[in-house]
């Protein structure tokens, strides 16, 4: 069955967040056969609905992605109880919106007592002294404190030229995935 995409027409007036809801951003899929709230048809003015002909709901899902580090955490040196600790996630912008910067990783040191040593747009190292039992604890609390790390609700949205697209159709486009894809970019491409 075709699964439809829930487009957000307007930006939420809300301080900016990463949970803040902005125009273009998929918020949901759904199966065409959904039964929507009254705020929620294309006529309410809140969303616009993109429907996938050719894909199933489960095939759609990836456009809900958020967009957040899923990081690769190891210790790279160590000398008795002091560490180097390497953090890489994969999950960066390709222009280096997001990625990881220097005040950044030291406010992240600063919770843990660890010592920046340096960065790059994809990867950080740190030191810190710590026991072999106590390594591990921090390399799961650092696994988990840069997953957290999230910059915008969705990774995936709707371009300017869609939501223009929508905005002249009644907030309402079905095709197949080819065309759909004509109207989404993915924001690790921003």
């Amino acid at each position: 069955m075709p699964a439809i995409l829930l487009v957000k027409v307007s930006t939420n007036n809300v301080p900016d967040s990463p949970g803040r809801w902005k125009a273009g951003e998929i918020v949901a899929a759904v199966e065409k056969n959904h039964s929507f709230g009254s705020a929620e048809i294309p006529s309410a003015g809140n969303f616009y609905h993109v429907t996938v002909t050719n894909k199933t709901l489960a095939e759609v899902q990836s456009y809900l992605q958020s967009w957040s580090h899923d990081p690769t955490v190891a210790q790279i040196q160590s000398n008795g109880d002091d560490r180097r600790i390497e953090v890489t996630s994969d999950v960066v912008s390709a222009s280096g919106k997001n990625a990881f910067t220097q005040a950044g990783v030291e406010e992240l040191m600063t919770d843990l007592g660890g010592v920046y040593v340096s960065h790059t747009q994809t990867s950080f190292k740190f030191d810190i002294t710590a026991t072999i039992e106590e390594r591990d604890e921090i390399i799961d609390w650092i696994n988990q404190s840069v997953r957290d790390m999230q910059y915008a609700r969705r990774r995936w949205y709707i371009n300017n030229a869609g939501m223009t697209f929508l905005g002249n159709n009644s907030g309402v486009v079905s095709g197949d995935a080819a065309t759909v894809a004509g109207f989404l970019r993915d924001g690790l491409l921003d």
